[in-house]
């Protein structure tokens, strides 16, 4: 059974809330976005998209799309883009509004939680964008990386994708800000064990990136998968 958005309000409500079950409130709580189930998708995106909502509570809503794609394959009358989508609409920076870039980290975070879900590949292209962004911040440059090594059904587009990241920063050459991202990278070049990853991996041990980022290196080349690319 289909449940309305007034169907999701009062399920909330029966489940004893003490305060307001609107997912509208300003003062939503994590315990509250815990308590929507998957029907309750389209009020969680109406709040992420509403500017008079926090920072604080649009990552309790991002992160319950999240914990939600866990349930779509009990749900096939829902789409798995109605749960991603809003995330994705995060991810634009907004210089205007204070910590945006918390929320933004998050939602590459979650977005790793789609990896294995039909469909999952049109996730890739944005967090590309993001970790190739050298004006964006490096925390959420480090989770787009991150994110990505997740994506190992799509791992040929998700490879490329960090690999273009990845030799960028060592054209660039390592320095403050980007040390953690392309640590990040490697890392992730070492989930998805593509041989193509050898190279550039190579030229990190033969960089002037510091030791741990070198490590990191090796590790990865250490994970990757000579027999079956």
């Amino acid at each position: 059974m289909k449940l309305s958005s007034r169907h999701v309000l009062c399920f909330v409500l029966i489940t004893g809330l003490c305060g307001p079950v609107s997912v509208g409130a300003q003062n939503a709580s994590a315990a509250t976005m815990n308590r929507i189930p998957i029907q309750g998708y389209n009020e969680l995106a109406k709040m992420i998209s509403d500017p008079a909502m926090s920072v604080t509570d649009k990552r309790y809503a991002v992160a319950r799309l999240g914990e939600l794609s866990k349930d779509l394959a009990a749900h096939k009358e829902i789409p798995a883009s109605g749960l991603y989508n809003p995330i994705l609409g995060v991810l634009t920076p907004q210089k205007n509004v204070e910590g945006h870039h918390v929320l933004r980290e998050e939602a590459c975070n979650v977005l790793a939680l789609f990896a294995r879900i039909d469909g999952s590949g049109s996730l890739v292209q944005p967090l590309g964008r993001v970790l190739k962004n050298g004006d964006e911040h490096v925390d959420v440059r480090v989770a787009a990386a991150r994110s990505l090594g997740r994506f190992q059904n799509q791992s040929g587009q998700a490879v490329e994708t960090l690999l273009d990241a990845l030799n960028a920063e060592i054209k660039a050459g390592p320095n403050q800000n980007n040390i953690r991202m392309a640590g990040a990278t490697i890392t992730s070049l070492g989930y998805l064990g593509d041989k193509k990853a050898f190279v550039p991996l190579m030229r990190v041990l033969n960089s002037s990136f510091p030791s741990g980022t070198k490590r990191q290196a090796q590790a990865a080349l250490e994970s990757l998968n000579w027999k079956n690319q």
